[in-house]
């Protein structure tokens, strides 16, 4: 099972959040997101969970664009 970021970013009210952003996470390895207050882990991982959308970039699961996808039917 792996989850691609492929360019993702997030903004809000012109804000950025999240910068364009590539990452590749695989099953049965050890991720860690590390980063100050306000650095963007807590929206990275609404983004992961399917409670946001991002504003540019595609979301994949194990190879199925999931990006504006319901969190019920991923």
């Amino acid at each position: 099972m792996t989850l691609v970021f492929e360019g993702v970013s997030k903004s809000i009210n012109g804000q950025t959040h999240i910068y364009p952003t590539d990452l590749t996470l695989q099953k049965g390895t050890m991720n860690v997101l590390l980063g100050a207050t306000t650095s963007g882990k807590t929206s990275l991982m609404r983004l992961m969970a399917g409670l946001d959308v991002p504003t540019t970039g595609r979301l994949l699961w194990n190879g199925e664009d999931v990006t504006g996808m319901r969190v019920q039917d991923r």
